[in-house]
């Protein structure tokens, strides 16, 4: 745990920072849907769904600069490719209105925006319930001239930085904006820009990075390692092998988080273990993991030109704090300010 001043201090530098977010946004769409209005088709045996309401955000990359700019984070830039669609231009108007800069988006006719459709069931009393997600995503990758298009808007954005996140969510390969081509890109750069702090959250690729630092969860640690394993659990002995292992590969700070028991972190051949904040709220962690990114990389980006050994420790306590914050939020995927952070951190510092 870190001393309410040096938190302070850390929050406070959030401002001056400029972070760029690259891979894939999603549009996240919230459609309530009013039960008690639905009637039965004529032209068909089902009944309707009254949407009554419609909500939209930044999803996938987007929650993690909806989380930057939430932190105070002074400059996010955002580079994505999204369609020439209606979902697309109500995406870039989002991450607009959140303050993002969004020059480096690029825009094609031959590109599907990712969306993810929520329907929100209402019935009798207000009681609402989520029902399954329709998934927008695009079924072929991306043109030769796209990708060419997204790494030199890479090169570009870089100079102009201090911090990259790397939002590989596609879930199958080379359908997303991080393609092969362009997470071969994003390893070059981190090799040449050791002063710069480049991050990498993938889902199912994790393992590929190379010269950035990676937060994987415990599961995606021990798939990246061993493709074939199917098990339910990992411990966190077994996480600090893993952690290990993926820092021989990517010659930086692997954190690796554990759900409620917090985040390991493994920099420069130490084990250092950040307990889970203890929530008696009801929870749900949609999210998480994008918010500990932001706290993470905000964290790490301040204390670039005034670097501390403890930076590493440091950056994971503030993340946790971040998290356990946004999974109180129902219903939606939260952001923290730097106000709730410090309240967050004195209550824990009070238990």
């Amino acid at each position: 745990m870190i001393g309410e001043a040096r938190l302070k201090t850390i929050l406070n530098q959030f401002r001056d920072q400029r972070i760029l977010v690259v891979g894939d946004f999603y549009l996240d769409a919230y459609w309530s849907i009013d039960k008690t209005r639905s009637t039965l088709s004529l032209e068909t045996p089902w009944h309707t769904n009254p949407v009554v309401e419609q909500r939209y955000s930044p999803g996938a990359a987007g929650t993690v600069t909806n989380n930057l700019k939430a932190l105070g984070v002074g400059a996010v830039y955002t580079l994505g490719v999204i369609g020439e669609d209606g979902f697309g231009q109500t995406l870039l108007e989002g991450l607009q209105t959140n303050g993002c800069l969004t020059d480096f988006m690029i825009q094609t006719p031959n590109w599907v925006t990712p969306t993810y459709l929520k329907p929100m069931h209402r019935g009798y009393e207000g009681v609402e319930t989520e029902g399954p997600r329709f998934d927008i995503e695009n079924q072929s990758g991306m043109d030769a001239q796209v990708e060419t298009a997204v790494i030199d808007a890479l090169q570009n954005c870089i100079p102009l930085v201090d911090g990259i996140i790397v939002g590989d969510q596609m879930p199958i390969e080379n359908l997303g904006v991080v393609t092969n081509r362009v997470r071969q890109e994003l390893c070059e750069l981190g090799a040449a820009f050791p002063d710069k702090v480049f991050f990498a959250d993938s889902r199912t690729r994790i393992g590929k990075y190379r010269n950035v630092i990676i937060k994987p969860n415990r599961f995606e640690a021990k798939r990246a390692l061993q493709p074939e394993w199917h098990g339910q659990e990992v411990g966190i002995e077994e996480a600090k092998q893993c952690a290990a292992a993926l820092a021989e590969q990517t010659q930086r700070t692997v954190y690796i988080t554990l759900g409620e028991n917090g985040i390991l972190v493994y920099s420069d051949g130490e084990f250092t273990h950040i307990p889970g904040i203890p929530i008696n709220d009801e929870i749900d962690p949609v999210g998480a993991g994008d918010s500990v990114s932001a706290g993470l990389v905000a964290t790490l980006c301040g204390l670039l030109h005034t670097p501390q050994a403890a930076a590493p420790v440091e950056a994971a306590y503030v993340g946790n704090l971040v998290a356990s914050i946004t999974v109180t939020k129902i219903g939606t995927t939260g952001t923290a300010s730097p106000a709730e952070i410090l309240q967050r951190h004195q209550d824990y510092e009070n238990l």
